[in-house]
């Protein structure tokens, strides 16, 4: 076979392979492929929607998505250098701590 037929052929197999159902970049198991894993910017903080599921914190405090929060947990003293995340979130340092997300509103 040619090699000028043979390019477009594994051309059509790589794009075959990329379907919706595969997982996108930093997307968490269990989360379905093309939906949403961090809030929108206009949530209300300490909303439920106010929520980032890939690190399990409130999206608003969360440093790994947005690093420019992270001079704010510094100058209240709430960072572990260790682990590079605000202490009152570093489940390595506190084992005991639990992060809960808000509850649901009724009706939504």
């Amino acid at each position: 076979m040619s090699r000028f037929l043979l390019a477009p052929l594994a051309l059509s197999i790589v794009i075959a392979g990329c379907g919706e159902g595969t997982k996108q970049t930093g997307q968490s198991e269990g989360t379905p492929a093309g939906s949403a894993i961090h809030a929108s910017s206009n949530v209300v903080p300490g909303s439920y929607e106010d929520w980032c599921e890939e690190h399990h914190v409130p999206e608003s405090a969360c440093t790994r998505c947005d690093p420019a929060l992270i001079p704010a947990f510094k100058a209240t003293k709430d960072w572990c250098e260790e682990h590079g995340l605000p202490e009152s979130q570093c489940l390595d340092c506190n084992p005991d701590l639990k992060i809960v997300r808000p509850p649901k509103p009724e009706g939504k």
